[in-house]
């Protein structure tokens, strides 16, 4: 049950100490030339945010976490939402929307959060979205990506702003991030024009599943094949919203599965690419009848065969690709050789967290091999979880191939027309 947060009645400016927060922030804001006519600052009519009301979700991460006796930091359950409910800038600001709060019972270690959390996320943010007009999530920091690209997946017809956030300094030391990512998450998740998982991290606001972790500093996570949503400047926010995803139509549903199981592998010369082939040979006990649904052509439409391929896909990253009778092209030949045996699929990412394979690359890649399904300018985090979920819902590889370069929620530039909704 959330507990309750509070109810702002009087109109409030920005209290002096947030503002000159965010002024002394303005020389870190990302730079860069755009029109003011496809900048809106976020401020919305006082009566509008009045109406409006966030849920926050505390699942754990350094952000709330204290220093225990020997000096080493330790989450402290009721810790941050005790002190967001006593924050000035919460609940004075007219830029956020009153909120409650729900505390996880078991604080969680970002770094093992995986794929069945990424489904009680979901589940939970279905209970309460009715009740709701915005989400703030506040996490850990090293796999925030990870749960914000499988969140982007599960929700499909999102039509709310899920703001996800955290800390590198909890909020209990005298200097942090904490109290600027938290107040700055809260005014975004009061924003009606979004309807995507977000991340927010210092001063930038990023798509949660085109956005990568890349330092262990105040700005750790960026952002590098697609532009930020929204920056601070100055004294204010702006959204930018030619580059956010439109709203949908339909009701938001959630898909509660992501059983896909793969491997993840980086391909240069010296790689192992014997064990890998190994592992794409062993096989597992094939699920017993009515544990998932089965789709017709899918690896659960078996014939009565009992065993299964031990992975569903195979995520190979690429420093490039070399000639076509080199040594990585020698690589992925026997790949997907022992890959195409056992119906698994192949993709590649580019290694490269900015940027892509050139075109001369990508059709040498094709000519080498044409089996293997290259995601672009996709993040390594998303293409992950997006095969996770792909196979969640029951789809052949041949399905799950086809659907993998698709944009289905802003995740990738396509190289190719989207052909299905998913």
């Amino acid at each position: 049950m959330a507990s309750p947060g509070h109810t702002t009645t009087l109109p409030s400016p920005l209290t002096p100490s947030l503002v000159s927060a965010m002024e002394a922030a303005a020389a870190a804001a990302i730079s860069g030339a755009t029109s003011p006519s496809s900048l809106v600052q976020s401020s919305l009519p006082r009566s509008a945010v009045v109406t409006r009301r966030i849920l926050v979700l505390y699942l754990g991460g350094t952000i709330g976490m204290k220093k225990n006796a020997e000096g080493a930091l330790e989450p402290v359950a009721g810790y941050l939402t005790e002190q967001m409910r006593e924050m000035r800038e919460l609940r004075e600001s007219a830029e956020i929307a009153p909120f409650d709060i729900i505390e996880y019972d078991e604080l969680l270690d970002s770094s093992d959060i995986g794929a069945s959390d990424y489904c009680r996320i979901a589940a939970d943010l279905q209970t309460h979205y009715d009740e709701y007009d915005g989400f703030l999530i506040a996490h850990g920091t090293d796999t925030m990506h990870y749960t914000a690209s499988a969140l982007s997946f599960l929700l499909c017809n999102l039509d709310k702003p899920v703001i996800m956030t955290g800390a590198m300094v909890p909020l209990a030391e005298p200097y942090n991030d904490a109290r600027r990512n938290l107040v700055i998450s809260m005014m975004i998740a009061s924003n009606p024009r979004i309807c995507e998982v977000c991340i927010f991290f210092n001063d930038s606001l990023f798509r949660g599943n085109r956005c990568n972790k890349v330092y262990h500093t105040y700005g750790a996570f960026c952002s590098l094949n697609y532009p930020p949503l929204g920056v601070m400047e100055a004294t204010h926010f702006v959204l930018r919203e030619e580059h956010l995803l439109p709203q949908p139509t339909g009701a938001m549903k959630i898909m509660s599965d992501m059983r896909g199981r793969l491997g993840c592998y980086p391909i240069d010369p010296e790689a192992d690419v014997d064990t890998l082939v190994a592992l794409l040979e062993r096989k597992r006990p094939r699920p017993s009848a009515g544990t998932f649904p089965v789709v017709s052509g899918s690896l659960a439409d078996d014939g009565g065969d009992t065993q299964q391929p031990l992975l569903d896909a195979v995520l190979l990253s690429l420093n490039g690709v070399g000639s076509v009778e080199g040594a990585v092209a020698q690589q992925l030949r026997q790949i997907v050789a022992a890959a195409r045996k056992y119906d698994i699929v192949v993709c590649a990412v580019a290694r490269d967290i900015s940027g892509t394979l050139n075109p001369s690359e990508v059709q040498r890649l094709h000519t080498i091999a044409p089996d293997i399904v290259y995601l672009n300018d996709m993040c390594i985090s998303a293409a992950e979880v997006k095969l996770m979920y792909l196979f969640g819902k029951g789809l052949s590889p041949a399905k799950v191939a086809a659907a993998m370069p698709q944009n289905l929620r802003g995740e990738i530039t396509p190289l190719l027309p989207a052909q299905s909704k998913l």
